[in-house]
């Protein structure tokens, strides 16, 4: 069953609340409709303005394409009217920070808003893509073990879809720094037949249409 938070919604297409399903996603894509689409997006409405700053994570070991989406969100947010720094900045090498160096860093710079992207899969041809269930994100401090690997998931069931085109799925989440809680989180799914690196701004782009849909960014 999906998590639930007072005050808050879970929302997928035109707002309906529903339990979503990953293969039931991706039953709706075809050719035609390449491109990012969020296919299950939460707000917290308790959350009342927008941030100031955003701290930006790819959590990610490849640096390059990290480095890359990062930057990319971070320009987009400072077009919108909103501060950002990328992760890489401040943490280029080494090992994955701790969410303790995460915070420590966030409260350093200012930000007041963590966003953790992470990617989840790439599927292409035929797949038997299992069933999840999509859930809002727990705080940070719980949240940070499953972005660094730490946590599991569950299959749920498995069911046969069938495409000759490629699919990346991707996990968003935004966290109040102060108190490490969800304002915001999305499943997205990007298709494409061109490389991936090609999709990152229009990836970035559909992101932050929603973000603005939902007041967070101008």
């Amino acid at each position: 069953m999906l998590t639930s938070y007072s005050g808050s919604r879970m929302r997928v297409g035109n707002g309906r609340t529903v339990v979503v399903a990953w293969a039931a996603a991706v039953l709706f894509m075809v050719p035609a409709c390449a491109g990012t689409k969020l296919v299950a997006q939460w707000k917290d409405d308790a959350y009342a303005g927008r941030p100031s700053k955003v701290f930006v994570i790819g959590a990610s070991d490849d640096r390059g394409p990290r480095t890359l989406v990062e930057e990319e969100f971070v320009r987009q947010f400072k077009a919108h009217g909103t501060d950002a720094v990328a992760s890489n900045t401040v943490f280029p090498e080494g090992p994955r920070p701790t969410k303790d160096e995460v915070l420590a860093k966030t409260k350093e710079l200012n930000a007041d808003v963590i966003m953790v992207i992470r990617f989840l899969k790439k599927e292409a041809g035929d797949t038997h893509t299992p069933v999840r269930r999509y859930s809002v994100p727990q705080g940070f401090d719980t949240s940070w073990d499953s972005y660094m690997g730490l946590g599991t998931t569950t299959d749920v069931g498995i069911r046969d879809v069938s495409y000759d085109y490629n699919v990346i799925s991707m996990d968003l989440a935004m966290y109040q720094t102060s108190s490490g809680k969800p304002i915001w989180s999305a499943l997205s799914q990007t298709t494409y037949q061109d490389g991936p690196i090609k999709q990152i701004k229009p990836f970035t782009t559909a992101v932050m249409k929603e973000l603005a849909n939902e007041k967070l960014i101008r």
